[in-house]
């Protein structure tokens, strides 16, 4: 189960959280998506002295890219069936996709992601037929990055927010 304290590896031999549709398995490190749409299904757990309205959806990833032929692909991903992001990615990144946190379940949240310009590498010339569209290594939720500032800016006392001593 993915929670605010840990976050999948997709990885030969890594143990992952995540029910996935149209990935091709394991690689060294990563797993392509094997169509113009692929999809995970996962649970997440909020640990619960963490409030928060908004969370981070963090996933490291590229796109199949050929250079100077097919420069980066369009990446829509949708989080239980809303659509929550639209990037051109045209290198490794971390994406990070902000979401209300009530639009994540318990149990069976669904992660769409839909690569458009996917394609085969035999199409530039390689021998590999497979269609490649995004290349994930991680995924990842945290509360947002603002929110976990100002909780920690209010949980100290005025001298160590750097305001002067009254």
């Amino acid at each position: 189960m993915l929670t605010y304290e840990n976050s999948i590896q997709f990885a030969v031999g890594e143990p992952h959280e995540a029910s996935l549709r149209n990935f091709y398995a394991p690689e060294a490190g990563f797993i392509w998506s094997s169509s113009v749409w692929s999809e995970m299904t996962f649970d997440f757990l909020a640990t619960p002295n963490v409030n928060t309205a908004e969370v981070d959806l963090i996933l490291d990833c590229d796109v199949f890219r050929v250079g100077g032929r097919l420069d980066g692909q369009s990446v829509l991903a949708y989080l239980n069936g809303l659509r929550v992001a639209s990037h051109f990615i045209t290198q490794r990144t971390q994406l990070v996709i902000r979401v209300s946190a009530r639009s994540l379940k318990h149990r069976n949240n669904v992660l769409t992601l839909d690569t458009p310009d996917s394609r085969k590498p035999s199409e530039f010339g390689s021998t590999d037929d497979r269609r490649l569209g995004m290349q994930l290594f991680s995924m990842q939720i945290r509360p947002a990055a603002e929110e976990q500032e100002a909780e920690t800016q209010e949980d100290q006392g005025p001298e160590e927010q750097g305001a002067a001593p009254s």
